[in-house]
C-alpha cells in the first residue's frame, strides 16, 4: 500500500485532518476511527499492514491529531467529523474500524447515517465509559501538575497489556500529544476527557439503530479501560459477537498491529463471502 496521503476538509467547527490510503480495489473502502486522545496515525500499522486490499481514510477528530479544536466534545459530534471526512473523500459505504470511545462513535454514525455502514470491527471499545466526577477530578489535577506530554508518558504504558510491542508506549505518546502546532492545549485535553470521558453515553442512539450492520468486538484480555464487560454490551446492542486477544490491553492496533489488521482482515473477509 502506498504512503498515506495527509488531506484536510472543512468540519462544523474548523479544519478536519485526514489520512488517506488509495487503492484501485472495488471493495467496500475502510474508515478507521481512532481512541479519544489518540489521532488517526494509531492506525497507520494496520492500515499498511492491510495493503491494497481496501481503499482506506482515518479521521482525526476535532481537537486530536492535525484537526481543529471546538467542541462539544461527543461522540455525534466525532460521528459528524467522520461523515464529513466520508463526504470530502467520496465514499458512500464503509467497513468502519474503531477502538476505544470510536465504537461509540460508530454507533452514532450508524444512527445518523445508517446506510453509509457496512460492518463495524470494534477494538477495545465501548459505548460510554462513564467516569465518576472523583475520578475525573484526578486525572484533571494530575494532567494540569504534569502537562499533556509529561502525563501520557507517565501513564501511557497503565493501559498497555503484557503481550504489547515494545514500541507501544512511545508511538502511544507520540501520537496522543501530537496538535496541529505543536503539543495538544491543556485546557482542550481537559475538556475532552471530560465530556467523552464522563458524560458521553451512545446507549440510546443503539437502541434506536432498527437494523445493526454485521459487528465484532474485540477486547484485549488485559483492557482496564474498556474491559470485557463493556465489550460485551456494545455486542449485545448490535447483535454482534466478541473475541478475546489473550495477553493485550486497551490499544491492539498500537500493541500487535500485524494481529489486529488480521482479525479486520478475517473479519471483512467473510462478510464478502456471504454478500450477494
Amino acid at each position: 500500500m502506498p504512503n498515506a496521503e495527509r488531506r484536510s476538509t472543512p468540519g462544523a467547527t474548523g479544519e478536519l485532518s485526514y489520512l488517506a490510503w488509495p487503492s484501485p480495489s472495488a471493495m467496500t473502502p475502510i474508515l478507521y476511527l481512532h481512541p479519544v486522545n489518540t489521532a488517526a496515525a494509531v492506525w497507520e500499522a494496520v492500515a499498511t499492514e492491510l495493503g491494497a486490499d481496501r481503499r482506506a481514510v482515518a479521521v482525526d477528530y476535532r481537537a486530536h491529531g492535525r484537526s481543529a479544536a471546538g467542541g462539544p466534545y461527543y461522540p455525534a459530534d466525532y460521528a459528524a467529523d467522520a461523515l464529513a471526512v466520508l463526504d470530502a473523500s467520496g465514499i458512500e459505504r464503509a467497513h468502519l474500524v474503531c477502538g476505544s470511545i470510536g465504537g461509540a462513535v460508530a454507533v452514532e454514525l450508524t444512527a445518523a447515517a445508517p446506510g453509509r455502514v457496512a460492518s463495524i470491527a470494534a477494538f477495545g471499545a465501548t459505548l460510554a465509559l462513564g467516569w465518576p466526577a472523583e475520578t475525573l477530578d484526578e486525572v484533571e489535577r494530575d494532567l494540569r501538575a504534569l502537562g499533556v506530554r509529561q502525563w501520557f508518558v507517565r501513564h501511557g504504558a497503565e493501559i498497555l497489556g503484557p503481550a504489547a510491542r515494545a514500541e507501544a508506549e512511545a508511538e502511544l505518546v507520540a501520537v496522543a500529544v501530537a496538535g496541529r502546532r505543536g503539543d495538544r492545549d491543556l485546557d482542550t485535553v481537559v475538556d475532552v476527557l471530560r465530556t467523552t470521558f464522563g458524560l458521553a453515553d451512545s446507549r440510546p442512539a443503539a437502541a434506536a439503530i432498527a437494523d445493526p450492520p454485521p459487528t465484532r468486538v474485540f477486547v484485549g484480555s488485559h483492557d482496564p479501560t474498556c474491559p470485557p464487560a463493556m465489550a460485551h454490551e456494545l455486542a449485545a446492542a448490535l447483535h454482534g459477537d466478541v473475541e478475546v486477544i489473550p495477553d493485550i490491553g486497551h490499544l491492539p492496533m498500537l500493541e500487535d498491529p500485524l494481529g489486529t489488521a488480521a482479525a479486520v482482515r478475517a473479519f471483512h473477509t467473510a462478510l464478502d463471502t456471504v454478500s450477494p
